[in-house]
Formats: C-alpha cells, sequence, structure tokens
C-alpha cells in the first residue's frame, strides 16, 4: 500500500501504474483526505467488464429490475409461511417424490 498526494509535482500516471503494477493498492490524497484508490484489476473484475459489455445480459437485469419494480411483492413473512408449506409437502414424500 501506498499513499500519494494529488499535490506532488512531477506526478504521472505511468508512475502510479507501475506502482499498482506490483500489486499496490495506491491511494491519492488531496489536502491530506484520500480521494481516490487506484488498484489492480483481477480476474473478477475482468469478469464484471465483460458480462456489463454483453448487451443480452445487461437487458436481462434490466428486465429483472423491471419486474421487481412492477410485480406484486411478498412480505418475509409470507415467504417464510411459503416455505414452511413447501417444507411440510416435502417431509410426506419418500426420495422419489412419491407419498410416502
Amino acid at each position: 500500500m501506498s499513499t500519494v498526494s494529488l499535490e506532488v509535482t512531477g506526478l504521472t500516471l505511468e508512475r502510479l501504474l507501475e506502482e499498482a503494477r506490483r500489486g499496490q493498492v495506491v491511494f491519492l490524497t488531496d489536502s491530506g483526505s484520500v480521494r481516490f484508490a487506484l488498484v489492480p484489476a483481477d480476474e473478477g473484475d475482468q469478469e464484471v467488464m465483460a458480462l456489463r459489455a454483453n448487451q443480452d445480459f445487461m437487458a436481462f437485469l434490466a428486465n429483472c429490475e423491471e419486474r421487481a419494480r412492477t410485480r406484486p411483492r411478498k412480505t418475509l413473512q409470507q415467504l417464510r409461511e411459503e416455505f414452511k408449506e413447501e417444507e411440510s409437502c416435502a417431509e410426506g414424500q419418500d426420495e422419489s417424490g412419491s407419498p410416502a
């Protein structure tokens, strides 16, 4: 980890990126307060970027968001009761799903 003031003269992006390439988290400060963090991207970050570029996936998420906003919702209590009923039904069946 390193901390670099944005007020340092001669500060270059190349220098900051070199520190990040070595696995360092680089905190950039302004007037003594941390304003930014520069971190190396890992495989998870690369996957996120690939998913964000996938128009079908982003459309799917937008559709899910719209359904969540516009369709009826259930309370936590309603969900608990619904799953309790399903568990009761499952307990009365054998492994094949047939009534015991």
